[in-house]
């Protein structure tokens, strides 16, 4: 899999929006997606069946990703990336649907609401999504899915070493 298809399959479970005009209870995952890009740092962990693991750093934008325990600069810029896509969640082409509160719960300490929704991609099988985002900061900290889960931490990040 290309490092740009991978970025992007990874960025298909991270971004969470409704297409347009958007449904009101799907508001908060575009808002996550937006908060996050307007990070100057964060760390991402994923681990995509269970056992593919790839790690991904922001800093001040650059981007670093790990593969297979190696460091590498990101070939992609992420946010981006992410930008595009949420063009395409705007344009009908990427839905969001089933958007739902499911509570609160607690990742790391950090008190976060729980958002269910469903992700519909034209040549894709639609895929459940449940994203946990802060409730002080508007800040996506776990995202699952069928076969993927993503941390992500906005604190104490630096730059791995290459």
């Amino acid at each position: 899999m290309s490092m740009k298809r991978l970025v992007s399959t990874l960025l298909f479970f991270v971004i969470e929006a409704n297409a347009s005009p958007y449904d009101s209870a799907c508001n908060p995952l575009l808002a996550a997606s937006e908060a996050r890009m307007k990070q100057p740092a964060w760390h991402s962990v994923t681990i995509i069946n269970g056992s593919m693991r790839m790690e991904s750093v922001k800093i001040n934008g650059s981007f670093f990703l790990q593969r297979d325990g190696k460091w590498m600069a990101s070939p992609v810029n992420i946010d981006v990336a992410e930008k595009e896509m949420l063009a395409q969640i705007r344009s009908g082409e990427i839905k969001i649907t089933q958007c739902k509160s499911a509570g609160g719960d607690i990742v790391d300490g950090i008190p976060v609401n729980v958002f269910k929704s469903r992700i519909e991609v034209r040549g894709v099988p639609a895929a459940d999504s449940t994203l946990y985002i802060g409730k002080r900061d508007g800040l996506p900290y776990r995202q699952s899915g069928t076969s993927v889960e993503v941390s992500y931490k906005y604190k104490n990040i630096s730059v791995p070493r290459l």
